[in-house]
């Protein structure tokens, strides 16, 4: 795009489209956390059946956000966002009025698939019509818009459930912001020439799907059966294993569908692994705080709501803190300070029992979102830097598959830890218990709860107490390993200042100051390094 396109663009205004249409996204994704507790108690929905409400959204978005990265690339971005956007709005409403826990993830998948189509053409966009000058800046917008929107989605949800709204109010909330930015990207959204690279290809995105759900599948299922169970380690490892070859398959494609190649950069690899595991850790953390405020402290979803701004306060503090970071020690050195907070505010969740005050919660989740405002933004530039701009789409679908993929596995992973630690310790208490009260309370603690047994109700709370203890542990061991990784990897101090493009096979390194530089234009096929 040339400068006066750029001009025309009113890239103000698009990025507050954008921001409107990424939001819907990001709300779609967190919202249903806090409706949870009433889905279960409304249409009787199991511990696994409330996972898949939150994996079959994120599973089909992880796995079509590659092939919707080149289709916004070859047929053009804008037409994506619109087409996208009102599919969107259309699946989340149908989704609210359903009564079917295998509709709803049915409907819940089919969202996945239209979000897909949204994420990667906003960050395209972007990379697009913003001058290098300016675009570190809209980036770091664009990222607070993110996370904010996931901090959000259970205050919004929770004030809507404690007005007497039914459970699928939440999900007609973001259906209405998907409209707004529906109507904004019409408007405002220019018309960005298609560049007609790549080609679309449905075999990685089918090898996509069934790996990444087969490992869900087993990760999910291991709630029920066991990690010994065939049911559940079987599925995993044959889901790593399609993976595997995709990876594979992909790395020797000229066209690749999935730019792997882009780890061979230092810059690249850093803050995918740091935003990837970020994720897993933020989206486990909604997870399974929801039911320890909800079921172990009785507050109403709106106090669960409130509970959770500090996360919004986090990132909004975060957010200019992360950029004058960024300029000053540079961006691995922030993206290393932000993990080392949130592994230290999961090592304090360790401390909440039935009967602390809710300022040390609060502490807490400020400096967990805090930490990830310190990875989001300078990882996002550091990434964004090693994409060429002609495929800036499926650049920025790989980067979003792998978080999309870490929020999904969070869920999964960290989720089955805590449900089947929970039923572990569970059932060892009510050993003397009649065999359906202990079945019943093993299941999950709302099913304990809701046998009215007191044996069962005394035993219940303080095993997911002690499961939720083994669960942040866990996530603050995720945090390390992607503290290893930054630290362990060496990235460029200094790049030389922008210039005109060249042809050039080699993107340039990203300063440490976290700008996006003008990235050297290269050809159809892999970056090479």
């Amino acid at each position: 795009m040339t400068g006066t396109e750029r001009t025309t663009a009113r890239p103000g205004r698009a990025l507050v489209a954008l921001t409107l249409t990424v939001s819907a996204v990001l709300l779609g994704s967190t919202i249903l956390n806090v409706a949870l507790p009433t889905m279960q108690s409304d249409l009787g929905a199991s511990t696994t059946e409330q996972q898949w409400f939150l994996n079959a959204y994120t599973l089909t978005f992880a796995g079509f956000l590659p092939v919707a990265g080149s289709a916004g690339d070859r047929f053009g971005l804008k037409r994506l966002l619109v087409w996208g956007t009102g599919a969107f709005a259309v699946t989340t409403s149908v989704a609210g009025f359903l009564d079917s826990s295998a509709g709803i993830v049915v409907l819940r998948a089919l969202m996945g698939v239209a979000a897909a189509t949204i994420m990667p053409a906003t960050l395209a966009v972007i990379l697009r019509i913003f001058p290098a000058e300016r675009r570190a800046r809209a980036i770091a917008s664009w990222a607070a818009a993110s996370g904010l929107s996931i901090s959000l989605g259970p205050l919004l949800g929770g004030a809507l459930l404690s007005a007497g709204m039914w459970w699928g109010s939440v999900l007609e909330l973001v259906a209405l912001f998907a409209l707004l930015g529906l109507a904004a990207t019409w408007a405002w959204i220019p018309a960005v020439p298609a560049s007609g690279a790549g080609r679309l290809r449905m075999a990685p995105v089918t090898a996509s799907l069934a790996g990444i759900g087969l490992l869900v599948f087993g990760v999910v299922h291991a709630t029920d059966d066991g990690w010994a169970y065939a049911g559940t380690w079987l599925p995993a490892a044959a889901g790593l294993t399609v993976l595997a070859g995709l990876v594979l398959s992909e790395a020797r494609h000229r066209e690749p569908l999935l730019d792997v190649g882009l780890f061979r950069h230092p810059s690249f690899t850093v803050a995918a692994v740091a935003l990837t595991l970020g994720s897993f850790v933020v989206f486990g953390y909604l997870y399974f705080t929801t039911f320890y405020l909800q079921l172990v402290r009785g507050y109403t979803p709106l106090q669960t709501g409130l509970l959770f701004i500090p996360l919004s306060a986090g990132l909004v503090a975060g957010a200019p803190l992360s950029r004058r970071a960024t300029d000053r020690f540079g961006a691995r050195t922030t993206i290393a300070t932000g993990l080392v907070l949130m592994a230290a505010a999961f090592a304090g969740v360790t401390a909440l029992g039935a009967h602390s005050g809710p300022a040390r919660f609060v502490v807490d989740a400020f400096a967990l979102q805090l930490g990830f405002a310190l990875v989001l933004a300078p990882g996002t530039t550091l990434a964004s830097s090693s994409v060429p701009p002609e495929r800036a789409g499926a650049g920025s679908a790989l980067l979003n598959t792998l978080r999309q993929l870490g929020s999904a596995l969070g869920v999964a992973v960290l989720g089955s830890v805590l449900w089947s630690r929970y039923s572990g310790l569970v059932h060892d208490r009510l050993a003397g218990a009649p065999a359906g009260v202990r079945s019943a309370a093993s299941e999950s603690l709302a099913s304990a709860l809701a046998t009215g047994d007191p044996t069962a109700t005394r035993a219940a709370a303080p095993a997911f107490l002690s499961a939720m203890h083994t669960t942040t542990l866990a996530a603050a061991g995720v945090c390390g390993v992607a503290l290893l990784v930054t630290l362990s990897t060496r990235t460029r101090r200094r790049v030389s200042p922008p210039g005109p493009e060249l042809p050039s096979t080699r993107p340039a390194d990203p300063a440490p100051h976290g700008a996006v530089p003008r990235v050297a234009g290269g050809g159809r096929g892999r970056h090479r390094p």
